[in-house]
């Protein structure tokens, strides 16, 4: 309700409400845990370089299969 009151479409509310309920359990698990902020931002760090990885590995496999589709289209485009 208090986003209709801002005027932000539903969408960004959405991802708005999400990033803080997102936070608000980081907060609770790491005080339930006793984490030290070093240990969450070395989490957080080692799941934004995962996430980079994954996001590299998948740009690659996509570049490859682009190749492969263009030879093979070039080979049997010329018999």
């Amino acid at each position: 309700m208090i986003f209709s009151l801002l005027k932000i479409r539903k969408k960004t509310a959405a991802v708005l409400v999400g990033i803080a309920c997102g936070l608000a359990c980081v907060w609770v698990v790491a005080s339930w845990q006793e984490l030290s902020l070093e240990d969450i931002l070395n989490m957080l760090l080692g799941s934004v370089l995962l996430l980079l990885g994954i996001m590299l590995v998948a740009a690659c496999l996509v570049a490859v299969f682009t190749l492969l589709k263009k030879l093979l289209q070039r080979i049997s485009g010329s018999q």
